[in-house]
């Protein structure tokens, strides 16, 4: 039972050394003069308030979870006094074909667009709450 323990610590440390990271990043597209306010978190950890103005771009790299659970949401305001807001799953292992993807995420005016990997054209996939 004792070298079954040791087989299977020595290939799961294998196994994950070998997790491929993901990445997602936000920008502020909505216009010039807006701000763009984000909070990211994921199960196990918290990523804090990030104010970024027009322009800007909010993201960061992580490791995948061996079994596709790694998940990441994030709420979003823009506008006037933050009166806009949107929340959303920014990315969610389990529906990628591949690990290692690189989500992009455009905040405008009139919602928020994704993009996989580069290779996509931007898409609409959120509504704004709130009225800029």
């Amino acid at each position: 039972m004792f070298r079954f323990t040791i087989i299977f610590v020595i290939l799961l440390t294998i196994y994950t050394e070998q997790a491929n990271g993901g990445s997602f990043f936000l920008y502020n597209q909505v216009r010039h003069g807006v701000l763009m306010k984000v909070h990211c978190k994921s199960g196990d950890s918290d990523h804090g308030w990030h104010v970024r103005k027009y322009g800007g771009v909010y993201g960061f790299d992580f490791k995948d979870h061996i079994l596709d659970k790694t998940l990441y949401w994030c709420n979003i305001w823009s506008g006037p006094d933050f009166n806009r807001n949107a929340s959303i799953v920014v990315y969610e292992g389990k529906l990628y074909e591949h690990r290692n993807n690189w989500i992009r995420w455009s905040v405008r005016g009139d919602g928020i667009y994704q993009s996989i990997n580069g290779a996509q054209p931007w898409k609409f996939k959120y509504h704004w709450y709130g009225s800029l």
